[in-house]
């Protein structure tokens, strides 16, 4: 049996992981299962999947948790549980907690030399060098499950890196496509929460209705398979079928399509296989569906996102844990009706160029600077 735990058990991505396992609960035994605050959604998936740990980041949450008395073993720090990863590590290693707040979880089951299946975007973009060296050197097999970036691990596996011209990553444009930045800079929450394809938690929701969410999804890219920045760039594909597309040197362009649904990457990494179950429930019949695809640019208007976002490609250091940080702010303000939707591009914009730019090269030194960012802020 293969053992198995998963850090945001309780998300969106955790519950469809979880989804998938119910008819492999044989095959799996469970480890550690870490999530916030979901504590009904807790108890119902621990009573099911009788995980071995479970660890929750809020305080409240796990006192009330210990009152159930399960039979499960409560961790009650993350110094617990990334002690528990180091001394007895789980074969596959389920990374889906949103932000950044449980970076050490990511880096232990990076060092574990098992296998990782990578949603956590923002660890990428705040510590990439770090992650893919720790990655390397461990000799972890890293599996991304964002649909974008597992499309890419799947076409680059078969090209010659020195053939490609140019790699596009799509975007859907969110709910406010086709409009401009005058058109929507007063929308609100309830408004930018309405994702056409896609069923997502909040905070991604808006990122991906301001398209921070691709620039994250950009720099991601870079440090996953080591791409140069200027080959790297952004399409508008309102149906989210097509996840990316490789220009070769020779004109003709390589896509990989599939329905706008996580379970195939989920399935791929849980499983080891591209499963037959998951082709009759999610394929995308080319011969029967109606489909219409349709390609357009980034939006002129947000241009100054691809500014940021070179810059962190290029020379890396603090700078993708200024443009986070900035931006968790941000959408938490914003989700909260404290500002409207165009003021998170302007805190942003205003903040991100007054920062000192240096290295990081150790998790302290990343803990520091966020607090000296959130100090400056406040």
């Amino acid at each position: 049996m293969k053992k198995i735990s998963i850090f945001g058990f309780t998300g969106n991505l955790g519950t469809q992981a979880l989804d998938i396992l119910k008819s492999y609960k044989n095959e799996f035994e469970f480890d550690i299962f870490v999530c916030d605050k979901n504590l009904n959604l807790a108890e119902s998936v621990v009573r099911e999947f009788n995980p071995k740990y479970i660890f929750f980041s809020c305080e409240e949450a796990k006192k009330r948790f210990k009152n159930l008395e399960l039979d499960v073993e409560v961790l009650d720090c993350i110094e617990n549980v990334t002690e528990k990863i180091e001394n007895n590590p789980s074969d596959i290693f389920l990374s889906a907690v949103s932000s950044y707040e449980a970076l050490e979880l990511t880096i232990a089951a990076a060092k574990s030399g098992k296998k990782l299946l990578l949603a956590n975007k923002e660890s990428l973009v705040i510590f990439g060098k770090f992650i893919m060296d720790t990655v390397s050197s461990s000799g972890t097999e890293l599996i991304p499950i964002d649909s974008e970036h597992f499309s890419l691990f799947s076409s680059l596996s078969n090209l010659n890196k020195n053939d490609i011209k140019k790699i596009f990553i799509t975007a859907s444009g969110g709910p406010f496509l086709g409009q401009n930045l005058e058109q929507i800079k007063n929308k609100k929450a309830v408004d930018a929460l309405k994702h056409p394809t896609w069923k997502m938690g909040d905070k991604i929701t808006i990122d991906s209705a301001t398209l921070i969410n691709k620039c994250f999804e950009l720099i991601e890219a870079k440090f996953l398979f080591d791409l140069d920045p200027e080959k790297l760039d952004i399409l508008i594909q309102p149906q989210s079928i097509i996840h990316s597309l490789i220009e070769l040197n020779d004109g003709s362009v390589e896509a990989q399509l599939s329905k706008p649904s996580m379970i195939i990457p989920l399935s791929y990494g849980l499983l080891d296989s591209r499963s037959e179950e998951v082709r009759n429930k999610f394929s995308l019949n080319m011969f029967e569906d109606e489909i219409n695809l349709q390609l357009k640019f980034f939006p002129e208007d947000r241009k100054e996102l691809l500014k940021i976002t070179r810059e962190i490609m290029n020379l890396g250091g603090n700078r993708g844990l200024i443009f986070a940080t900035l931006n968790q702010i941000a959408v938490n303000k914003f989700l909260k009706d404290q500002i409207k939707f165009g003021d998170i591009y302007e805190f942003i914009y205003n903040n991100y160029f007054n920062f000192e730019k240096k290295e990081l090269n150790t998790l302290e030194e990343l803990r520091s600077a966020h607090k000296e960012i959130l100090e400056k802020l406040n």
